[in-house]
């Protein structure tokens, strides 16, 4: 670690996107991807120019534990322990997708219509930044109501069936517990 603590005499406390690839010696494309997914964690400012400000102490703790694990896209917690990414195309093969909107619609057939960004975070265990990209990229329709996100539940459902869903990997926790009840929901099938 001591050998980075020159970056902090060189660099104010938050970075840039630009600066991160610089400093980390990888592609702009590889610091978006550290930033995106919450390896390196940063503040989305959500403007065009300088989006994301990156603690130079988290770059630091990064390249730490880049060169004491060795892998580029490596976050924190992987440096304490292995921590297994799942999805539910290791449970789901292809041509079958309908099975999980039929769970989904299954479990939650009582829940309103129409759903919030909240609600499809409890019902996915999705992280709410992962959801933001899904809407952003177009995947799951929405309407929008004021500057407030809607989702009705056959929208929902749609997007619960597609692959985009199905081959997204996490290891939240809540992720994890969902897909795992899932597949004691498909074995009693």
């Amino acid at each position: 670690m001591k050998k980075y603590e020159s970056l902090k005499k060189q660099h104010s406390e938050y970075i840039s996107l630009d600066k991160l690839h610089k400093i980390c010696k990888i592609s702009k494309n590889s610091a978006r991807y550290l930033v995106e997914n919450n390896i390196i964690a940063s503040i989305d400012t959500g403007k065009k120019t300088w989006r994301y400000k990156i603690s130079i102490d988290d770059v630091i703790v990064y390249l730490h534990s880049r060169e004491q694990w060795g892998r580029t896209k490596l976050n924190h917690a992987d440096a304490t322990q292995n921590i297994q990414r799942m999805s539910y195309s290791q449970v789901v093969p292809i041509g079958n997708e309908s099975i999980i909107r039929i769970y989904f619609a299954d479990i939650y057939k009582g829940s309103p219509d129409t759903l919030g960004i909240n609600d499809i975070i409890k019902m996915t265990g999705l992280c709410k930044k992962t959801l933001h990209n899904i809407i952003k990229s177009g995947c799951i329709k929405y309407i929008l109501n004021g500057r407030k996100f809607i989702f009705p539940k056959a929208y929902f459902l749609d997007f619960i069936e597609s692959r985009r869903f199905i081959n997204i990997m996490s290891n939240s926790d809540e992720y994890i517990r969902i897909l795992e009840d899932f597949k004691i929901w498909i074995q009693k099938q």
